[in-house]
């Protein structure tokens, strides 16, 4: 009898998780944002629940954003057709530059603001994203929200002394104030909110995670509960993913 009434409170402590985990799916559009929109088709399919969403780029040498996750692949979609999308419809878009550099930092910067003046594309509906801190301080300076990409590995694969080292190089970054945010995978979220100890925006993905999966994780209602944690990211393939 002992066992079965275990059993039974735990069902009911799932259902009710799992009615709470259903009941707040779309409720948090601000935060919970879609990743890797890499093609109109999703972006379409999912505009209802997620009106900010993330894009992957690459800047080709001819001056042209390129849609696409991959250096070395094109789908011969560019970013304009995503701001001719924004131009009619509310919401943001995170871009992730891929190849972002201290060489091409001032022909891209160019690039973006022909563009965003020309699609009428505020700025602040916009985050930069690049993994050369430098580069980004370019695009910070000039008016956009900037965020600088956080590439070490996991935590758990690294000494005690390494993720201080980690912390400590981010800090440094932050005191800089060259980028508006630091934005990394959800495995660092713990380390850097508990030792980064700075004012700085942040932002994460859980791109392993549905929206439901996020939203019955313990560490993802800690999330989204943090105000310093501006924007995570989740996974939702859909019909149209690339």
């Amino acid at each position: 009898m002992k066992k079965i009434s275990l059993i039974t409170g735990l069902a009911s402590v799932f259902l009710c998780l799992l009615f709470m985990g259903l009941r707040d799916i779309g409720r948090y559009p601000e935060k919970i944002w879609l990743h890797r929109c890499n093609s109109l088709e999703k972006l379409y399919e999912k505009q209802s629940r997620y009106p900010n969403v993330e894009v992957d780029l690459v800047f080709r040498k001819d001056c042209v954003f390129d849609v696409t996750h991959d250096v070395d692949t094109s789908f011969n979609l560019s970013l304009g057709s995503y701001f001719s999308y924004m131009k009619d419809h509310e919401g943001k878009m995170w871009l992730d530059i891929k190849n972002l550099t201290a060489g091409n930092k001032h022909v891209a910067l160019e690039r973006m603001n022909e563009m965003t003046e020309y699609f009428q594309i505020a700025k602040d509906r916009l985050i930069i994203e690049g993994k050369d801190w430098k580069a980004l301080e370019a695009f910070t300076q000039d008016g956009y929200y900037t965020s600088y990409y956080v590439t070490y590995d996991e935590p758990d694969d690294l000494s005690e002394e390494e993720v201080d080292d980690c912390i400590e190089e981010l800090q440094e970054i932050a005191d800089k104030e060259v980028v508006s945010a630091l934005s990394f995978p959800g495995y660092w979220y713990t380390e850097i909110k508990e030792g980064l100890n700075r004012s700085i925006d942040l932002l994460t993905w859980k791109h392993r995670s549905s929206q439901l999966q996020f939203l019955l994780s313990s560490v993802g209602r800690e999330m989204l509960a943090d105000p310093q944690l501006k924007v995570v990211l989740v996974k939702e393939k859909g019909r149209f993913h690339r």
